[in-house]
């Protein structure tokens, strides 16, 4: 063992003397005992318990461009005509933001008269997903919003409109402003906890809408876009977040009121938009979605 040896004469220390004598603070442990009572436990105790979130969902009610809440917004379908189809040339009905009407999916007047199960067993689903590319998505949380007949459906005289005249929309509206729609999808239920501590409070999820028709059993892919060539559709063309086909969705902590918005990119909110949440004339907010596949 080294040690640091002094001689002090006797004759050299005089009254009053004080001797300093330095001690080295530098230490070398011979073993880790500190180091896994201060770091390895207190990670180890951190890993093995799960961390503590809250799962409540709560309430999140649409707003438009400007941040204000909705108490209803309508959903306009649009798919290729079966003349333009036959033709080769698949087109969608009309050139701007109208809907389809129920000829073009195979339905007949009887069933919209008399909501045959074929018609109120079809739905459009919308779905949920974490990201706009369909290989590493996971899907978050769906609706089921089934087939309706409104008074967008009807007359004047509340009689059925002929088949084909009769638009292919979903009127959606709060429960409590407005009890005579359909609320189903009207409002998204998501995790309070996710939204608070996601950056400003605003947490991006993506929408995809399907019609499910059970009139052929078809699956229709649709897309807040009408800006693609049917004929030749690429993923690139619909996936990402410039793609077509996922709609982002702001999902948002206003000050102690969650709500969402739809954040179309420049394709597809291109003239006439897909997403009109700020309708000019005080009409009814609208998103209008077309068909993407033969």
């Amino acid at each position: 063992m080294f040690v640091d040896r002094r001689k002090i004469l006797i004759g050299n220390i005089g009254t009053g003397t004080t001797i300093d004598i330095p001690l080295k603070t530098n230490f070398f442990p011979v073993d880790n005992a500190e180091l896994i009572e201060d770091k390895f436990v207190k990670d180890e105790i951190e890993k093995s318990i799960n961390p503590i979130v809250d799962y409540k969902k709560v309430i999140f009610k649409p707003e438009d461009n400007n941040g204000n809440l909705i108490d209803k917004f309508k959903i306009n379908l649009n798919f290729y005509t079966p003349a333009s189809i036959n033709l080769g040339s698949p087109q969608h009905r009309g050139s701007g933001a109208e809907s389809g009407v129920y000829e073009d999916i195979n339905f007949t007047f009887d069933d919209v008269f008399c909501r045959t199960n074929r018609f109120i067993n079809s739905f459009i689903r919308f779905s949920l997903y974490d990201t706009p590319n369909s290989g590493q998505n996971e899907l978050l949380t769906f609706s089921d919003i089934y087939t309706q007949v409104g008074t967008e459906q009807e007359n004047q005289f509340g009689f059925t409109l002929p088949i084909e005249e009769c638009p292919i929309t979903f009127i959606l509206g709060d429960p409590v402003t407005q009890p005579e729609e359909v609320h189903e999808g009207f409002h998204i239920y998501w995790f309070k906890d996710l939204v608070d501590n996601a950056p400003n409070q605003e947490y991006e999820v993506y929408g995809v809408l399907q019609f499910n028709n059970a009139s052929n059993g078809r699956v229709y892919e649709l897309a807040p876009s009408k800006d693609f060539d049917p004929n030749n559709i690429t993923i690139s063309n619909l996936e990402g977040e410039n793609g077509i086909l996922y709609l982002k969705i702001i999902l948002r902590n206003d000050n102690g009121v969650y709500k969402y918005r739809f954040l179309p990119n420049s394709r597809q909110s291109l003239v006439p938009p897909g997403v009109n949440l700020n309708p000019s004339g005080g009409g009814i907010p609208t998103l209008t979605f077309w068909q993407t596949t033969i």
